[in-house]
């Protein structure tokens, strides 16, 4: 029997009589740099040994209604429920691998190119890791994640009804509308403004006038910036990325605390190459926070207006995502966020068996503290 080679016109002798050469280092290719669960890791916002069917969190949604009073104005005292309830259950990942005892057997000497059975639980660590890192962006409640993690897409989804220019309500998208209405149900409590009462103010489009805290408490804040209102040269990202931006990390912020401000911009690998293009000259990086991408390792971020703005591989193509780290939790029921399990002996199969799982969830403490960048 030849050798396996390599040679495609190889002397008979040579193929009978010589080995190819065997290397040992194993190239991974398929591992990926994923920088939002960095992030989350290293402010603290991880959290483990949690219990319960769930987790649920109350959310205050309205103020008293304030009225005048001269000093003999009649009073009307009524009880006011001011709160809603906002929850997610418990969701999971797992990875498995399997080595019969042949293999096992057949794999221990130094034919073994790779040894299988050598750092076995390792492998499904990084595995499920790298699955991990694309979860963050996902939507939890459409179809085929119904076991998956509640990600950035469960808040915002694809909105097809955009604000009317002079504020009248909505309607179907045209070419100066700049902000879209929630679509989604986010911890039980759905997105669209005005769902649970109030009013925005008259004859102007939201977010911008000032809304009662009802109208808006759970929504997130969607920016076209293909919107002809911009006054871009060209109604795209390439060229009105700065205006869309600014536009969104201000009235991102128009309800919130000092906590609740914009921090980080995640964008595609596309939006992010035309952002660059557009801002090279006015470059300019600065490290203000030990949390900082760039303090953790990760080189390609810019400050624009005083956020990191950084892209993921992730990040759907024309996508982008502002979000505060702060707003942000990662909920583990076991005592850290991977639970590994074997290689455990199987008799009756003759195989020994391994699985790295999660039980975890993502919690954002409100939907109005976070924004997403595309074309409606």
């Amino acid at each position: 029997m030849a050798y396996q080679g390599f040679n495609p016109v190889a002397f008979a002798r040579t193929a009978a009589t010589t080995l190819a050469k065997h290397i040992r280092d194993v190239e991974e290719n398929m591992l990926r740099n994923y920088q939002l669960g960095a992030l989350l890791e290293a402010a603290g916002r991880v959290n483990y040994n949690n219990s319960g069917e769930g987790f649920d969190w109350p959310v205050q949604y309205r103020l008293h209604k304030v009225e005048g009073n001269t000093g003999e104005t009649a009073r009307n005292f009524s009880r006011k429920n001011l709160w809603k309830t906002a929850n997610l259950e418990y969701r999971g990942y797992q990875a498995t691998d399997s080595m019969y005892y042949r293999e096992f057997r057949s794999n221990r000497g130094e034919e073994g190119i790779i040894k299988v059975f050598d750092n076995f639980v390792q492998r499904l660590e990084t595995s499920i890791e790298q699955a991990l890192g694309g979860e963050y962006y996902v939507d939890g409640s459409a179809t085929g994640n119904e076991q998956g993690w509640h990600g950035l897409e469960t808040m915002f989804g694809t909105p097809t009804h955009t604000f009317a220019a002079d504020g009248s309500g909505r309607q179907s998208k045209n070419a100066a509308d700049i902000a879209a209405e929630g679509v989604n149900t986010y911890a039980g409590l759905k997105t669209k403004q005005g769902t649970y009462g109030g009013e925005q103010e008259a004859s102007i489009a939201w977010p911008d006038g000032i809304a009662d805290p009802e109208y808006d408490f759970w929504s997130p804040l969607i920016v076209d910036y293909t919107s002809t209102a911009f006054a871009g040269t060209a109604a795209t990202w390439k060229v009105q990325a700065v205006e869309a931006m600014r536009f969104a990390i201000i009235h991102a912020q128009r309800n919130t605390s000092l906590n609740g401000q914009i921090t980080n911009i995640m964008l595609s690998r596309d939006m992010y190459m035309d952002l660059l293009n557009l801002i090279d000259e006015n470059e300019r990086i600065n490290i203000t926070s030990e949390h900082t991408l760039r303090a953790l390792g990760f080189k390609n971020t810019v400050n624009f207006d005083g956020v990191e703005v950084s892209w993921e591989v992730a990040v759907p193509q024309g996508v982008g995502y502002g979000l505060n780290y702060e707003n942000m939790e990662l909920k583990s029921m076991d005592d850290s966020l991977l639970r590994s399990e074997g290689p455990e002996y199987d008799i009756h199969s003759q195989s020994f068996n391994a699985v790295v799982s999660t039980l975890s969830n993502l919690k954002f403490s409100s939907p109005r503290n976070f924004f997403k960048l595309m074309s409606v």
